[in-house]
């Protein structure tokens, strides 16, 4: 840098801010509320994508902010079941319908979803709904950081 008369002069600049600086982030993309937004918006995208016989497993749910992170917790006893898309069986009866306690296994037989229910409906959902929305997912998340609406 030169000063007024042509000489080059060394400057240090030294910035302290007031606030850490994950604090500053968390206030500019809106912080918990944005997170608790973007797993909101993740399960209405990935409803069509959940198995959905009774609908049951598609509103047995809840979505919270853990450790940084928005969470979809998908909360009926099966979802993981169905989630995988593996037919378990009970270690002890070889049927799919295990009684309350009874621990299962996995047969290694895909599961098939009934399509005239819910057309759409897989294992492994976010991964689908990620395949098809994800742009819509993307707009919603930087329209809602930038305050505009849906």
């Amino acid at each position: 840098m030169e000063n007024i008369t042509g000489q080059v002069v060394d400057m240090k600049v030294t910035l302290k801010w007031n606030k850490p600086i994950t604090q500053i982030v968390d206030e500019a993309t809106g912080g918990k509320q944005t997170l608790l937004f973007m797993a909101s918006e993740a399960k209405r995208l990935m409803e069509p994508y959940v198995p959905a016989r009774d609908m049951v497993l598609s509103r047995n749910l809840r979505t919270y902010v853990e450790d940084g992170q928005g969470i979809v917790h998908y909360i009926s006893p099966y979802a993981h079941y169905q989630h995988e898309g593996i037919l378990m069986v009970s270690r002890i009866t070889g049927s799919s319908w295990a009684k309350h306690g009874e621990s299962k296994v996995a047969t290694g037989k895909k599961l098939t979803y009934s399509k005239s229910r819910h057309p759409l409906a897989t294992s492994h959902w976010e991964k689908a709904m990620k395949t098809a929305r994800m742009d819509d997912y993307a707009s919603a998340v930087q329209s809602y950081i930038r305050g505009g609406s849906l």
